[in-house]
């Protein structure tokens, strides 16, 4: 059988390439956090010395920029627009605050700068703060509790509601990332109130709202909520209006109160079914109800018992209030989910107490089916209480056969409760004939069970398509051909992850594919996320194989990095992502992380091909070693000849990258030869300067020089700057006068390139003066022409002018017209921006002259056009 990463790959966008979900998405620094998160996973020792090893590799200057954040600017993604910049004297934030007439205008000002909380907690001491200031203090995470405390002295039901606020985590400005990231930052986790400033909440439930209370809701401290509310059904009302983000909260808390029902009630029927009308709007305590079960409310109509909590109820309990109920009461036990304003997630606490009805033996009946026309997203979860109420409902039908084509688990539990089919005879013509989802699964199950004959069914889509249904069923099949699985219509790759084994695998294997109804160059962060989940919890995979199988590897590594802590499974995916790492890197030793730092980027294979090693990983590690450790006395002799021989290498290659005619002897075939070694060599060169620094200063001091017009062509020229640094450094150490200015030149090349005119302004004049000090003339002229565009790019004509005059001369005297040609149409155009027109044109005839004495036509050609535009 065919390895499904083979059979089964989606066509690749043409615009995405062969890594196509770097070119959008290569932020270094989210590679580096991912890294960074694989190496906590070790045991202590081993994370710190990868961590160490991570921070010397430099990836993070490779990172995307990031660009400033302004506030008052309108954000692309929503349309918003922020509140505009606070800047105040240090000292006056309390006075501030005081003044301030808006809950918004306290929030701005907590916002523009840390906050002294010492300080504050002194003035509130003082004078306490009013409302509105107080609002806003209590509303941050980072508000001290007793702080917090005290602003709940006296009470005031705005002020604590305020405290709901803690869930959204308004960041400090000492905390706030300071630009815009490709990736958003993960979201925070939920905020849980300190247990000294609950206990000063749970004597007022009754005057509290409801973000709130379902911020007292926790999971587990519900109980004691439960048992102290005086207004039982303020806290009903909160939970019902708890929206996605909090539905686990929901159920908590209706566990609790069943818990609660079931120690008092036992299995008295008649007491739950007066328990289940009265509960919802009880408005006092459940102590109290349970205790005048027994009496009558004055005042109040007979309802139907809520459905929420006859859930609650044994089962034999349930059965004998749902079978004495007739179709009217059943409408109005399920009213709190159906009616207009009802529950606002009921479809999932509906779903769930259908399923307890059915899970109870109460025979199916209309009522019901007619109740979960809405539950469209529980009966994946439900796929017994969905094949139950089949055929009892048309429209429920319709929805049921919609989601059985994605749902195999809901497809082959409502087969089963159908009549079984003979086997057909020709089984195209009956799956043609039987389109529908449930049909086709009946049709393969009773023709082949376990043997699936894909060759007729290929060469029958081949003639006319199949229908969708049946395609889908069949993708639920282990063995599917490409063919039929490329004609699945377009879906998430997280649902056709879903169908089984045989699809997550290949669904996985094409994670960095583009989703065609989304239109991506690159991976979606919520298509992984969603794709691998369901790969783990209904593809029928474990985690080592989702490891192994999913490509790219910086795809599981996010996963598994943005895994919420209660998220189930994560241990078990921590552990076997901790055992191929602590593997692999057994298994390499030193520089292991420094290889996977520059490897992840651009690997589209799996986690185990990150890892796994590779020709040259071995000389990487011991180069690391010994940059990082004095050089041992058996290697001083061998290192430096390595290292001569690889010097020889990288200016065989840079003569090709520079189009300098035949490399030298240890040359290469052609430029493309010399730039991809550069390409797979780079992740060795930092750990090869480093190392030369002691064994071979000369080749550390020259990288820099060599390697600036490699980085340049490939958009990497940030990468030059640590080298330049390294390259100064040894310099110094040495006392190479000319070597700390040949360092500098390079890292004023890699400023200029940067566009930080500023700072190349310093280091190009740094390096003009050494070069004129040791005498080059021919580097000083073109360390001045470095200089001459910083200030050129500055707008600071007149020093520009005079730093292209002094290497204008200084080419003349060393007898270089093509470089005094090039400085002097230079000079020519910052004289013309400075409006000096006429002496621009006589600069632009003296560097025509030039290049026509040195044949440079497509410069001649430039010169005369930019002349004939000002004359």
């Amino acid at each position: 059988m065919s390895d499904p990463a083979e059979n089964g790959s989606r066509p690749r966008s043409a615009a995405t390439g062969e890594h196509g979900w770097t070119r959008t998405a290569s932020c270094a620094a989210e590679h580096l956090n991912q890294l960074q998160w694989a190496a906590a996973l070790l045991p202590p020792a081993e994370a710190a010395r990868a961590a160490a090893e991570l921070g010397a590799t430099g990836l993070a200057a490779a990172a995307v920029p990031c660009l400033p954040a302004e506030r008052g600017e309108i954000h692309r993604s929503g349309g918003s627009r922020t509140a505009p910049a606070v800047r105040l004297p240090d000292g006056q934030l309390i006075s501030a605050l005081r003044a301030a007439r808006t809950v918004n205008a306290c929030d701005a000002l907590l916002d523009a700068a840390p906050v002294d909380w010492d300080a504050v907690v002194a003035a509130h001491a003082l004078e306490p703060f009013r409302r509105t200031p107080s609002r806003a203090l209590i509303a941050r995470r980072d508000c001290p509790d007793a702080l917090t405390a005290a602003l709940l002295t006296p009470w005031h039901p705005q002020v604590a509601g305020r405290l709901a606020a803690r869930q959204k985590d308004r960041p400090s400005a000492a905390g706030r990332s300071p630009g815009r990231r490709y990736e958003p930052r993960p979201p925070a986790g939920r905020y849980e109130l300190p247990d000294t400033v609950r206990q000063l909440l749970l004597p007022r439930l009754s005057g509290i709202r409801g973000p709130l209370l379902r911020l007292l809701l926790t999971a587990d401290k519900i109980h004691e909520v439960v048992r102290a509310t005086t207004r039982l059904d303020r806290l009903v009302a909160a939970v019902d209006r708890c929206d996605h983000n909090h539905v686990r909260t929901m159920y908590a808390f209706w566990d609790v109160v069943g818990a609660e029902l079931r120690a008092a009630l036992g299995e008295d029927r008649k007491a739950w079914k007066t328990a289940a009308e009265r509960l919802p709007r009880h408005g006092g305590s459940l102590r109290g109800l349970l205790d005048g079960l027994g009496e009558p409310v004055p005042g109040s109509r007979r309802r139907s018992p809520d459905l929420r909590v006859l859930a609650q109820a044994p089962p034999k309990v349930l059965a004998s209030v749902i079978a004495g109920l007739e179709d009217k009461a059943l409408e109005g036990a399920a009213e709190a989910f159906t009616r207009p304003n009802g529950v606002r997630v009921g479809g999932e606490l509906l779903g769930t107490a259908v399923a307890a009805v059915e899970r109870a033996g109460v025979p199916a009946r209309r009522v019901f089916a007619r109740w979960t026309r809405t539950c469209w997203y529980a009966w994946d979860r439900e796929p017994a209480a969905a094949a139950w109420l089949y055929g009892l409902d048309e429209k429920l039908d319709e929805r049921l056969d919609r989601l059985a084509r994605t749902h195999p688990s809901l497809r082959r539990r409502i087969a089963a409760t159908q009549p079984e089919r003979p086997p057909a005879t020709d089984l195209v013509a009956a799956l043609r004939a039987n389109p529908g989802a449930v049909q086709a699964q009946l049709v393969l199950d009773a023709s082949c069970a376990d043997d699936t004959p894909w060759a007729p069914l290929v060469e029958a889509h081949t003639a006319e398509p199949l229908p969708e249904p049946v395609l889908w069923v069949l993708a639920a099949r282990d063995g599917i051909p490409t063919v039929l699985w490329e004609a699945l219509p377009t879906a998430p790759l997280s649902t056709l992850a879903g169908q089984g084994p045989w699809a997550a695998r290949m669904s996985l294997a094409n994670l960095s594919d583009s989703t065609p109804n989304r239109g991506l160059l690159h991976y979606d962060p919520d298509i992984v996320t969603s794709t691998i989940h369901e790969a783990r919890s209904a593809g029928g995979l474990d985690d080592r194989t989702v490891l192994t199988t999913a490509r790219p590897a910086g795809a599981v590594l996010r996963y598994g990095r943005h895994l919420s802590p209660d998220a189930p499974g994560r241990d078990s995916w921590n552990a076997a992502c901790a055992k191929l790492i602590a593997d692999a890197a057994s298994r390499s030793g030193p520089g292991f992380w420094h290889l996977l730092a520059n490897r992840l980027p651009t690997l589209d294979g799996t986690l185990p091909e990150l890892l796994a090693p590779r020709p040259g990983d071995a000389t990487v590690a011991w180069l690391y070693a010994l940059a990082e450790d004095p050089v041992p006395p058996h290697l001083a002799g061998p290192v430096p000849a390595l290292l001569e021989r690889y010097e020889s290498q990288v200016r065989a290659a840079v003569a090709h990258v520079r189009d300098a005619g035949d490399a030298p002897a240890l040359g290469f075939p052609n430029r493309e030869a010399a730039l991809h070694w550069l390409d797979c060599e780079w992740e060795s060169l930092p750990a090869v300067a480093r190392v030369a620094r002691t064994l071979r200063p000369g080749l550390t001091i020259e990288l820099p020089r060599l390697l600036d017009r490699y980085l340049d062509s490939r958009g990497r020229i940030a990468e030059l700057i640590p080298l330049a640094k390294l390259a100064r450094q040894t310099a110094v150490r040495i006392g190479d006068r000319h070597g700390e200015a040949v360092a500098w030149a390079a890292l004023g090349v890699a400023l200029n390139r940067l566009r930080r005119y500023d700072e190349a302004v310093h280091v190009n004049e740094q390096a003009r003066a050494l070069m004129s000090a040791t005498g080059d003339r021919d580097r000083e002229g073109r360390t001045g022409r470095n200089l001459g565009r910083a200030l050129r790019s500055l707008r600071r004509y007149p020093e520009a002018i005079a730093a292209y005059d002094r290497a204008r001369i200084l080419f003349q005297e060393a007898g270089l017209p093509v470089r005094e040609g090039n400085v002097c149409q230079d000079l020519a155009r910052t004289l013309r921006d400075a409006g000096r027109t006429a002496e621009a044109a006589a600069a632009y005839r003296e560097a025509i002259a030039l290049f026509t004495e040195t044949g440079r036509a497509r410069e001649l050609d430039e010169a005369k056009l930019e002349l004939s535009r000002i004359t």
